[in-house]
């Protein structure tokens, strides 16, 4: 079950927002992944192909730059699964990080001047599967939620600031970010309600 959202493309995930990056030449570049723990494996993929592997995180893999989304799908023993998605059509709109799990299927129009070049980093949060008591795990659970609501609004006031409304549908992009919110939160809520409390995983 808790990989669900992983095989439908509707997950998780944290938007980070940070500088415009700078165009680099080439056809490859690296990525780096973290996940909160470190000590997972993260796999790559691209339109269901294998783009690389992370073994332990944190660490570095060398990706082909293109306009398809990477999605990166992370492991570790007593943890639900996490998912992020990088996107290359993100840059021109100076979003740093893209950490939206799961294809969201932004409509960006890659003729519109985006360079293609993923982010060079992403953070991927696991939720634990089990917790001491019902505090720890709400604390946990709730601390999600503001993380996910305060960097979803981050990304939509970027997005405002930098949407170009003459080529993108900037209302859509908003709209998206809003509903890969809303995906986050309630994936967050079914961990939350299959975490096991007072019980080793």
């Amino acid at each position: 079950m808790q990989q669900r959202w992983a095989v439908t493309g509707v997950l998780l995930l944290s938007l980070v927002v940070g500088a415009c990056a700078t165009i680099v030449e080439g056809s490859d570049q690296t990525v780096t992944v973290i996940t909160e723990p470190p000590g997972a494996t993260c796999t790559l993929n691209r339109e269901d192909t294998y783009a690389g592997v992370v073994n332990p995180t944190p660490g570095t893999v060398s990706v082909e730059k293109s306009k398809d989304n990477i999605g990166v799908i992370c492991k570790k023993e007593g943890y639900f699964d996490g998912a992020a998605s990088l996107s290359s059509d993100f840059q021109a709109m100076t979003f740093g990080n893209i950490v939206f799990g799961g294809f969201i299927g932004l409509a960006v129009d890659a003729s519109s001047g985006a360079m293609h070049e993923y982010p060079e980093s992403v953070t991927v949060v696991l939720s634990p599967k089990s917790f001491s008591n019902t505090s720890d795990r709400d604390a946990f659970f709730d601390r999600q939620r503001q993380r996910i609501g305060r960097e979803a609004g981050e990304a939509a006031e970027k997005l405002r600031q930098s949407c170009d409304q003459k080529t993108q549908d900037c209302e859509g992009l908003e709209r998206a970010i809003n509903e890969a919110r809303d995906a986050e939160l309630r994936e967050l809520e079914r961990q939350r309600e299959a975490a096991r409390v007072g019980a080793a995983e």
